[in-house]
């Protein structure tokens, strides 16, 4: 059984000793976590501490660090830039992309997209939480404020990708290198007048088959798609 991941951003280690209090002791009341019990703690920039549970109190649980590594950062980066959905969907499409590999996210207004009054970034942290912790990717990616399409196709990047359900080539010959930023559209898809706007600013068209997939499907197919293909030639 996988030990359970708490992610505390700046931890205080005082005699070997950490106090872990707030949202991350209530996961582990929940969790219902044991005396004895390992667990790792991550800052969500490579540090990962093995701890050992000495107590769990109603406020906050105590743990004894064992011992502490760095992990490196997953190369190359992989940018989403994920068109705003519905709610659950956008969600969904995020704790996903977190669990296959995306280090960073960049929620995209389009000329399709679904805007609900306020934006929910408070709510996306904590998805993109939970997912590096539940898939133990203890570097946390990047979730960047929304912006319009226009200003997302001005990144630079050397692998620029536009999945879109009509023109896409294929995915092997759109990569160039990293980092690679990759675009997913909104419900009803892409604009021409976008997808030609892309093309001017150097991003590939690729296609993910015949049918016609979901915004929260296409990210998460996408992402798993270049991820293989990386793995493939590296």
């Amino acid at each position: 059984m996988a030990s359970k991941s708490i992610y505390v951003p700046n931890p205080l280690i005082e005699s070997d000793r950490l106090r872990i209090i707030g949202e991350e002791h209530q996961h582990l009341k929940v969790a219902r976590a044991e005396v004895g019990e390992l667990v790792d703690v991550f800052d969500g920039r490579g540090s990962v501490w093995s701890a050992k549970v000495e107590s769990a109190g109603k406020r906050e649980t105590l743990v004894q660090i064992l011992h502490s590594r760095h992990v490196d950062k997953m190369e190359p980066e992989l940018i989403l830039g994920l068109s705003l959905v519905k709610p659950a969907a956008f969600e969904l499409a995020i704790e996903k992309a977190v669990e296959v590999g995306v280090t960073r996210i960049v929620p995209i207004i389009a000329s399709r997209s679904n805007v609900a009054k306020g934006v929910r970034t408070d709510r996306w942290t904590r998805v993109v939480i939970e997912a590096a912790k539940q898939s133990k990717r203890y570097y946390l990616p990047e979730l960047d404020e929304p912006v319009r399409l226009d200003s997302a196709l001005d990144s630079s990047a050397p692998t620029k990708i536009v999945f879109a359900e009509r023109r896409g080539g294929p995915l092997k010959s759109a990569l160039a290198g990293g980092p690679i930023f990759f675009l997913i559209g909104p419900e009803g898809g892409w604009t021409d007048a976008e997808l030609d706007a892309a093309l001017t600013k150097g991003f590939t068209l690729v296609g993910l088959g015949d049918g016609i997939l979901r915004t929260e499907t296409a990210a998460i197919v996408g992402a798993a798609l270049i991820r293989y293909e990386l793995q493939r030639t590296s």
